[in-house]
């Protein structure tokens, strides 16, 4: 049975990329309908995990929730996508960005397409900064928190004159000694009412994309609560923010005539994690109401990767703490790894055989270069010299290096490019190559190699691709 829904614009999925377009559109007047596979999962709608438990008392509390009950394999498979053994998603109203930890790093030009001037990227940036409610102090301020940063930058010496060490901006407002997170229920609604020009239905499969010769028309839907039955949902646009598997996996089984780049380009940053106990000199300043912080070390092009300490939801190394060390005595140290952007990196669509949500089945070619292995060893250096900076190290340390797809910051399958030749799929403002009113506007567009969260610089583009839609650019 097929029933019809219609509107202006339709957007795929309510993430961090979903959300802002969305957001965006409808504060301009524009119709929306937003359609999510996954339930709402937290009031209000979309909102962030740790604006429901808020103490950090909680912390192990969010990280079972997170991880034994929320993340999954894309479209709720039972195995990995290939070798890519951690890449797990979030089929739940406001996706991924219901479940951040808020950090926003701006990213080094080196770390964005060298076609695109960075003069193109500041007032999406500033725009992006002031929706997010970024707070630059890194959620820092304790006495702690200041001998922690000074301590990193005498880790790291004279490298500091060119990566100034400095609190993490995170999309966060504080509200006493917790954090308000900023996720999807933000940047949909703007601090306002829900408004009656936006719509969001959970539970709701898009399959695929329907055209009029090479015109969006709408898209074809499945309520996942009676899977039996079809809708087709009319619009003239056809905003797709599936995430780096959903958005290719929608685009394939659409059968468009894509540019072969579809699935190609996939890439992340290698993540090293650990966890340390802080050094006797360092516990004795922690409160036990010690705020939440995040210290951030950027990328620079001599020292190519990022490095970040804060506290984080789940221990990285997974060992229990040592006798008499509270959770907030220690520290999580992450280190974010650009890797090569290489076209043989790539997602490949089995149309004949399809997922739990009715679309193509997917396998993945997904390996690190040499070049990548000895990145990755230059940037295993520095986080050991961040954690005997600041850590006890007397009863050991361990390291973790995350398998694929664990940053949880997947990139690339709907790469953005400067021209159609073949290396893209979407133009500059997520526009499908060959199709007018299809866009793509998530993690998937971003092609460049980069160590840092991607977020931020997704809300910024989703801007982008609103205002394009808006016609203001």
């Amino acid at each position: 049975m097929s029933r019809q829904l219609s509107s202006e614009v339709i957007v795929v999925g309510s993430g961090a990329g979903a959300s802002a377009v969305a957001g965006e559109l409808a504060a301009a007047g524009v119709d929306v309908l937003v359609l999510e596979a996954g339930s709402k999962r937290f009031d209000p709608a979309g909102a962030h995990i740790r604006n429901v438990f808020t103490s950090e008392d909680d912390l192990s509390r969010v990280a079972d929730v997170i991880y034994d009950e929320i993340l999954t394999y894309p479209s709720y498979a039972k195995h990995p996508i290939g070798t890519l053994f951690d890449l797990k998603v979030a089929h739940i109203l406001g996706g991924m960005f219901s479940l951040w930890m808020g950090n926003c790093p701006v990213p080094d030009p080196k770390e964005l397409p060298e076609w695109l001037p960075f003069a193109e990227w500041a007032p999406y940036f500033d725009r992006a900064h002031r929706l997010m409610l970024i707070d630059e102090t890194g959620g820092g301020g304790s006495a702690m928190f200041a001998s922690l940063l000074s301590r990193v930058e005498a880790a790291l010496g004279e490298r500091q004159a060119e990566r100034k060490i400095r609190p993490m901006p995170l999309a966060a407002q504080r509200n006493g000694t917790a954090l308000k997170f900023t996720s999807a229920n933000e940047l949909f609604f703007r601090g306002n009412e829900p408004r009656a020009n936006l719509r969001i239905l959970t539970d709701h499969i898009v399959q695929e994309v329907l055209v009029d010769g090479a015109r969006a028309i709408g898209v074809k839907a499945t309520n996942r609560e009676a899977p039996a039955s079809s809708m087709d949902l009319r619009a003239d646009v056809v905003v797709v923010c599936g995430g780096t598997v959903g958005s290719a996996k929608i685009l394939a089984g659409s059968r468009l005539e894509t540019s072969e780049a579809l699935g190609r380009y996939i890439h992340e940053h290698a993540c090293i994690g650990s966890r340390v106990t802080l050094n006797s000199e360092l516990r004795q300043l922690v409160h036990d109401d010690e705020p939440i912080y995040s210290i951030w070390v950027p990328y620079s092009s001599t020292h190519p990767w990022q490095n970040e300490l804060c506290r984080f939801t789940l221990s990285s190394d997974g060992t229990r703490l040592a006798q008499g060390v509270r959770e907030v005595d220690t520290s999580d140290i992450f280190t974010f790894v650009p890797i090569d952007v290489s076209r043989e990196n790539r997602f490949v669509f089995d149309e004949t055989n399809l997922d739990p949500f009715g679309l193509p089945n997917v396998s993945a070619d997904f390996r690190l270069s040499v070049c990548d292995h000895r990145r990755i060893s230059a940037a295993l250096g520095e986080h050991f010299l961040i954690a005997a900076e600041v850590g006890d190290l007397d009863r050991g340390w361990q390291p973790f290096l995350y398998p694929g797809g664990g940053s949880t910051h997947f990139m690339g399958s709907c790469r953005m490019g400067e021209k159609d030749d073949g290396t893209s799929v979407v133009d500059r403002f997520g526009k499908l190559w060959g199709y007018e009113g299809i866009f793509v506007a998530d993690n998937s567009v971003l092609g460049t190699s980069n160590a840092g969260n991607p977020t931020f610089t997704t809300v910024a583009q989703a801007l982008r691709t609103a205002d394009r839609i808006l016609g203001r650019i």
